[in-house]
């Protein structure tokens, strides 16, 4: 148990620090007018409408896709992460009255940052078979991921209701995000290969968004929330952090996940609310403030969640 937790609060110091000081950077910068709401808003657009299609495209065309590895881990780590998404917007409507916070909820509640937070802590602890394991599912959920908080964040905006569900689907399809995430898995099916300039040039931003999205979600946080942290913020960090990763870890365990494979879903629920989460709230003219305490609140909550879950879990002997 000493070594796991250890390793646990190791990872979290390691992998996750540096971002959080990219994005605390990014606030000192807002707070000292060094960053203008012009310079926030343009930095938006850039991220959604060329970095993060660019990179995540990149990514996607050039994996190999391999559906028929570990195709229970597959079906049940989608179904899970999938299904608890539908649940939170089952359970909205209750916990947040107002509808023009809904879509900013659902989103922060259920969009965790599978690829920095679970990948990074499935590779650290359990090497390169943690990390095959924790990508298996990865393709796949960023494409539901990306649709998902578009289609959601569109259908709350401006507190509208009268948007029919062709015109939602027809903007959402034709978001830069969702093209990319098509066209990379198009290319990856073909087994195209791409020219090395393009993958260079992928590689240059991919180190310009991540950075960007950092400091831009610092930007957007109002720490001075933090004092009286209202109960939407509580809420959505309490099921992304501890709702999530308890009920899926649950569920696993009854269809007879044990070890390296109900740890890796244990790191995928619990991963902390992502935070480009803050950049699509504020494309669709959402709540950015509030979508950034849910990632501010979410991220200090999974340095205590996370870690307690996997001692838990090794002294229940669930994984070894």
């Amino acid at each position: 148990m000493p070594a796991v937790t250890a390793t646990a609060f190791g990872i979290i110091l390691t992998g996750l620090l540096p971002v959080y000081a990219i994005a605390a950077l990014g606030y000192v910068l807002r707070q000292r007018a060094v960053l203008s709401e012009p310079f926030m808003a343009d930095s938006a657009k850039l991220i959604f409408n060329f970095a993060a299609p660019a990179t995540l495209f990149l990514a996607l065309a050039g994996t190999t896709p391999d559906t028929n590895a570990a195709p229970e881990f597959l079906v049940t780590s989608l179904a899970l992460l999938i299904g608890l998404t539908l649940l939170a917007c089952v359970l909205t409507p209750v916990v947040v009255p107002e509808r023009h916070h809904r879509g900013v909820f659902i989103q922060g509640a259920t969009r965790g940052n599978l690829l920095v937070a679970g990948l990074v802590f499935a590779h650290a602890i359990f090497g390169l078979e943690g990390l095959a394991l924790a990508s298996v599912p990865l393709g796949l959920y960023v494409v539901f991921n990306n649709i998902f908080s578009v289609w959601i964040l569109k259908r709350y905006q401006d507190n509208r209701t009268d948007i029919s569900p062709w015109q939602a689907w027809r903007d959402t399809l034709a978001s830069p995000i969702v093209i990319a995430v098509f066209a990379g898995y198009l290319c990856s099916a073909l087994e195209l290969s791409l020219p090395t300039a393009l993958v260079e040039t992928g590689d240059l931003l991919a180190k310009l968004t991540v950075p960007l999205i950092l400091i831009n979600v610092g930007g957007s946080f109002d720490l001075k929330q933090l004092r009286r942290p209202g109960a939407i913020t509580w809420a959505a960090a309490i099921y992304k952090c501890l709702c999530m990763p308890v009920a899926g870890v649950a569920v696993a365990y009854i269809l007879g996940f044990r070890n390296i494979e109900l740890a890796v879903i244990f790191l995928l629920l619990s991963a902390p609310t992502s935070m480009i989460s803050v950049v699509f709230t504020r494309m669709f003219g959402g709540d950015s403030a509030l979508a950034a305490n849910i990632v501010l609140i979410s991220s200090l909550l999974s340095f205590v969640t996370i870690a307690a879950g996997l001692v838990t879990l090794q002294s229940l002997g669930w994984i070894l």
